[in-house]
Parts: structure tokens; sequence; C-alpha cells
């Protein structure tokens, strides 16, 4: 008698995507026969599930809804350069049984490998050709050309931040330990600094490569920033390994430009797990919905011993109102791949945040827009998007 698990997930996937593991025995002609399937995460068993044989002796369980329950992506606003991202990975494994008899006991058992759920949530067409290795910096993946960082941002055009705007990348690395290396650079491509930091983690990895932090715990000084005209983020494992492994080069442009308008910019959860962010330049809007809550009353008062009908008397009365704010952000003109990738990215996301007081704090928003349509330059010739958010936070005067 024995059971055999087939199939498992990748080392790392996403939980808002399927975690199947198929599994037999050879024991399914026996009575009463069915599986018990243990679901362990970080050591601690989470679920027992019963599973009946579904094609020949094979059975499966699905495990991503009880995975992902277990997971969260704060936005990391603390001022720490590098974070290991421990609330959005978790490690876990299966044991299945197999259950027979005329009184069904317990029988044989085989253990799933220990592997990584993290949370993110990606398209059935991302998902189906999804593969954590394109993106683990370890020193088990060759540096060329580098393994992807956890954003969708088109990497042909120039991703723009300012000085005092904050921004979030993160990596996934099978090795225990990390380089993290900022390289600042002046418009011909010399190297004005060049800094690296070391830290250990486990699996997944969010670096606040803000200008501000990086000044504020590297070498990096604000003059460096101010004659750079970009600047480098890369990620390398650094644990034992065959190879030099290495993130991809990420440049982030530093945005100098004069603004005409008050900026707003917008960070949210990615579909990665991780945080996006992008600066809307052009003119924004703010908007008041205000609700009032009344009544009305009948008419005249007494006076004395007359029942009079004076003007400020009044008959409708309101009691209290509420007031909810609104916001219409506008971009800059900005390119087709820049447009789609913003408006699937951020529409589609369940966490947003605005940056407010220069990127020390961070207001939870509402984005409204219910629709979005991919633009090209062909056909909508300048491309601009608008975006409409609720302020989250709503007013309510005082009782009448």
């Amino acid at each position: 008698m024995a059971v055999t698990i087939y199939d498992e997930p990748q080392l790392i996937a996403p939980t808002g995507n399927p975690l199947v593991f198929t599994f037999s025995s050879d024991q399914t002609a026996q009575p009463n026969f069915s599986f018990i399937v243990e679901l362990y995460i970080n050591g601690t068993l989470r679920l027992t599930q019963e599973v009946f044989r579904q094609f020949n002796t094979l059975g499966r369980i699905d495990v991503s809804e009880a995975v992902q329950s277990t997971l969260t992506s704060p936005l990391v606003v603390d001022g720490t350069l590098t974070t290991f991202y421990d609330t959005a990975i978790n490690e876990y494994y299966i044991i299945v049984y197999e259950k027979y008899g005329t009184t069904p006991t317990i029988q044989a058992s085989d253990t799933s490998t220990t592997l990584y759920g993290f949370n993110a949530a990606l398209r059935h067409q991302d998902w189906i050709n999804f593969d954590y290795q394109d993106y683990d910096a370890s020193t088990n993946n060759p540096s060329t050309p580098g393994t992807l960082l956890l954003t969708s941002f088109p990497r042909a055009k120039k991703y723009f931040c300012g000085l005092d705007e904050r921004i979030f990348l993160g990596s996934l690395c099978t090795d225990t330990s990390v380089n993290v290396r900022f390289r600042l650079k002046d418009i011909t491509g010399a190297t004005i600094a060049n800094v690296l930091t070391s830290i250990t983690l486990d699996k997944l990895l969010v670096v606040d490569a803000s200008p501000q932090t990086i000044i504020a715990n590297t070498s990096v000084t604000q003059a460096n920033f101010d004659d750079a005209a970009y600047y480098e983020v890369i990620i390398r494992g650094t644990g034992a390994g065959g190879q030099n492994g290495s993130s991809e080069t990420f440049v982030i442009w530093i945005d100098t430009e004069c603004k005409r308008y008050e900026t707003r910019r917008l960070h949210w959860l990615n579909k990665f797990g991780v945080w996006d962010s992008f600066t809307f330049s052009l003119v924004s809007i703010d908007s008041t919905t205000v609700q009032s809550y009344g009544y009305q009353r009948e008419k005249g008062v007494w006076d004395n011993t007359s029942y009079t009908y004076p003007l400020y008397q009044g008959e409708k009365v309101d009691f209290a109102k509420t007031a909810s704010d609104q916001l219409t952000l506008n971009s800059d003109w900005i390119n087709q791949d820049v447009q789609q990738w913003l408006v699937r990215e951020l529409l589609e996301s369940p966490s947003v945040y605005l940056e407010v007081d220069n990127g020390t704090d961070f207001e939870p928003v509402k984005v409204t827009n219910q629709n979005y349509q991919f633009k090209t330059r062909r056909r909508d010739g300048l491309i601009q998007e608008q975006i409409t958010i609720d302020r989250t936070y709503t007013y309510r005067s005082q009782l009448n």
C-alpha cells in the first residue's frame, strides 16, 4: 500500500491562482476509500480535508484559498531601506493519507515538498506562463539578462520618480542573503555614487528605493542626487550557488522638471503583491459630495398667547450633514505602453494609497473608475489618462 504525490505547484507560486496537488494510491479498490489531506502553513496544521478519487486512482486538491487567507501586503512606509516581506509569503506543504476499510482507518501517507506561496494574483494568460525563476535573483540563475523585479512597468520606457517621492521595488530570491546596489549616474552615464547594502531574507524582498530613503540609510548624499540624471537598482543573491545570479538593472530617472500644477502620486498593490507607483502631474480637481439629513416641521410657533408665523422659523430643517471628498487626477502625456500598464494595474488593484506631505504619509483611497480602455497612438494621438478617486475619510457636521 502506498500514496504517491505526482504534481506540485512551483517552489514559489502566486496564491491568487490555483495551488494544485495531484496524488494517487494503489489501494483505491478498497471499500470506503478516500484520501485525507492535511495542509501545514509555516509548520502549523491549518486544514484537514477528505478528498475522493476523481480520475482512475488519482485525486487532487487546490490549497490556494487557504494559503492566501494567511497573507497580507502592507505598504512599508517606515523609512526602512530593505524589508523581508514575510507577511506576504508563507511556506506550506501537505501530507496525503489513504483511508479505507469496512471500518475506515488511516493507512499509508506521502508528504509533499515544502513550498512557498506569495500574495500575488495573475491573469490566466500570465499565470500559465509564470516561472518563479524569471524573478529569482539568486546565485543559481544566470546574471544575463537578469531576472525581473516584481513590476509590469514597460521596461522600454523611462520610469520617473521625484526627489521627494516614494518608490518601492520587490524581488524574489531563494538565497538567504542578498546585496542591493544603488548606482547614481549623470546624463553622460558616468557614475556619481555607488553603494551596496547587504541583508538576510527568506524568499521575498521589498526595497524602498526612494531618493530620500537611500540618502537616510546609505552614504549617498543629497548633492549626489542633485548631480544625477538617473539611478540604478540591482538585487543580487549572495548565498551558495553555481552562478553569479542577479536581477535586472532597474533604471529610475530623477524627475526634476518644474511642474505647473501640484502633483499627485498614487501607490497601489500590484498583481505580484508588492507596490507600484505613478505621478499625475497635470491639474487635479478636488470636489465634495454633500448629503443632508433633515425633517419638515409644522409651520408657526407659540408667542406667549399667540400662534404666529415668523419668517425666521423655517419649515424644512437640516439636523446634520456629511461630506465625502473626491479627487480627479490627470496624467501628463504618456506613451501607450505606460497608459496600458497604468490602467490595468491601478484599476484592478484592491488597495490604493495617495502620497501626501512629500512622501511622509499615505492616505488610503478608492479608485472609482469602473472600466478602462487600452489606448494607442495611432487611434488616440496624444495619450492622457484621467483617474477619479474617493477620499475614504468623511466629514460629519455637528448635530443641530
